[in-house]
């Protein structure tokens, strides 16, 4: 009797934690503001915090998290560049845009979509302004 009550509970227990798994990674990202005095943030604006920090860099640290429990797809979509924001700099208006990849490919194990979810936080130098769309604020 104790022992089919073990194995029914341990059925699920492993039954819960795979269908709620999920692998997550966290990534970062610098760059440089020399020369830079406004930024402009195209990406995803649902999970995004920002931070000010002194000297003159700006991190930006990612916390990505798949539908998925498989860490190993999560690194290798990682290091191929999947998350990797692009940086254009307009030396006019010496203003950085940090955009994120609009058109990313599915993402498909055994039949269903990966879902995906990242969540941002954004370290600035103290003396650089955010542009928002047309007005610009000091952080």
């Amino acid at each position: 009797m104790k022992t089919k009550l073990f194995f029914s509970l341990i059925i699920v227990v492993l039954t819960f934690n795979n269908s709620y798994a999920q692998a997550n990674v966290k990534f970062n990202q610098t760059f440089s503001s020399i020369n830079t005095s406004h930024i402009k943030l195209d990406i995803e604006k649902k999970d995004l915090t920002l931070k000010t920090t002194k000297g003159s860099r700006i991190v930006v640290e990612m916390l990505i998290k798949i539908s998925s429990p498989n860490t190993n797809l999560l690194e290798f979509i990682t290091e191929s560049g999947r998350y990797r924001l692009e940086k254009l700099f307009d030396a006019e208006t010496k203003t950085l845009t940090l955009k994120n990849k609009k058109h990313k490919n599915i993402i498909t194990i055994k039949g269903k979509e990966v879902t995906e979810q990242i969540s941002y936080v954004i370290y600035l130098p103290e003396t650089m302004q955010l542009v928002t769309d047309t007005t610009s604020s000091n952080l």
